[in-house]
């Protein structure tokens, strides 16, 4: 008897709300609502010490099911189509709402709000869940967005300026200004820098789509809020507006929005770091180079996991030493070495690093000298002078 109280009460729960308050019900595609989910959810903070803000903020608007999720620091927004337009505004936990709805049985979904009780209810084939709503009214507001863009660019670009940059900056927090991708605009192009003061990355963007933009003027922003934006928009052409104020930047890509905080500080020079001599210079085909590093660092096990280049006689040899081990060494032929024969001793990992973010079939290294930095550029000078990236890493000293 119990299980039948149990089944009856299982198979009514959800209907009785339906029944009374069928304008607060909608119906949505459960892809696009996890996919919107998944979205915001990025800029939610499990260990928040305010529940509010392990929440997602869930509204009804003429543009769809609105969503929204917050940390402060970075806040995303987006809106999911939806087949009918019910009222409600709910903030639901994250984790909890997120799995409920990838693990929907049916293409179609079902979200229906209780206003009295404060509960939503999600259905979908034969699965239904109640979930309690936190208070909306406690839900921080989504932070404004200027009018006039500064900067428009694809997708796909943007994606890839990011990848190329944002691996450089710091991880440790003692130096904030490090932890950014620096967004500097210039009249003629677009320039994003990233440096944890032992390597430096910067990608250069001819640019004519900043019209708007404060010329001269840099926005420091986390590698985070990047790094969530390249994973939003890879893949789109749709192009992302950028938005900038005193403190804040924001990215528009169709229906999703993402503000961030700028870091404040100032972004160092970065410019009189880099060498403007060099000693060596040597063009290596990049896979074949990335092959040879990949291979010999498995010896690079020291206390900077390091490698040493030698170019010499249009040959780059690439060699590592673990003292308790063993000795690597491989040799790229694939070379031209032009000026003096040149050597150097480099983190393996700082350097791999390079190799898997461009994709440049050659690839020119600069060296002068044992005790100065190598520097990275992209050998076709037609690619050059489209915008193009350079890479400067800090040796590690040569023991004799």
């Amino acid at each position: 008897m119990t299980d039948n109280m149990g089944n009856e009460k299982w198979e009514n729960l959800g209907s009785n709300n339906a029944a009374t308050s069928q304008h607060n019900a909608i119906s949505c595609d459960r892809e696009l609502l996890a996919n919107g989910v998944g979205t915001v959810q990025r800029a939610v903070s499990s260990r928040s010490t305010l529940p509010i803000l392990q929440g997602v903020l869930i509204e009804t608007t003429n543009q769809g099911l609105h969503l929204i999720g917050t940390d402060l620091e970075l806040s995303i927004e987006t809106y999911v189509p939806v087949t009918s337009v019910g009222d409600f505004h709910m903030v639901l936990p994250a984790k909890y709402f997120s799995e409920i709805v990838r693990r929907l049985p049916e293409r179609e979904v079902v979200i229906e709000w209780d206003s009295e009780k404060k509960v939503a209810t999600i259905l979908s084939g034969k699965a239904v869940y109640e979930i309690n709503s936190m208070d909306p009214g406690e839900y921080p507001l989504f932070p404004e967005v200027p009018n006039t863009p500064w900067w428009k660019v694809p997708g796909t670009e943007l994606a890839n300026f990011v990848r190329k940059t944002v691996f450089c900056a710091a991880v440790e927090e003692t130096r904030p200004f490090l932890t950014g991708v620096f967004m500097e605009f210039k009249e003629n192009e677009v320039n994003f820098v990233a440096t944890d003061s032992f390597r430096l990355a910067v990608t250069r963007v001819s640019n004519s789509n900043s019209a708007h933009a404060e010329r001269d003027r840099g926005l420091l922003v986390p590698a985070r809020t990047l790094s969530e934006v390249a994973r939003i928009v890879q893949g789109s052409e749709t192009e992302v507006e950028v938005y900038a104020s005193e403190n804040q930047v924001a990215f528009k890509c169709r229906e999703t929005t993402i503000v961030s905080r700028l870091i404040e500080g100032q972004f160092p020079s970065y410019d009189r770091v880099i060498p403007q001599q060099h000693s060596t210079l040597i063009v290596v085909e990049r896979g074949a180079f990335q092959e040879s590093v990949d291979r010999v660092s498995i010896m690079g096990k020291d206390e900077f996991g390091t490698i040493r280049l030698s170019a010499r006689d249009n040959v780059l040899t690439v060699s590592a030493n673990a003292p308790e081990v063993g000795k690597a060494l491989d040799q790229v032929s694939t070379v031209r070495v032009e000026g003096e024969n040149g050597e150097i001793a480099l983190k393996a990992r700082y350097l791999m690093d390079v190799l898997k973010a461009v994709e440049d079939e050659e690839i020119c290294l600069k060296l002068t000298g044992t005790a100065s930095p190598v520097i990275i550029t992209q050998a076709d000078v037609e690619s050059k002078a489209s915008g193009g990236f350079l890479y400067l890493i800090m040796p590690v000293t040569l023991n004799a």
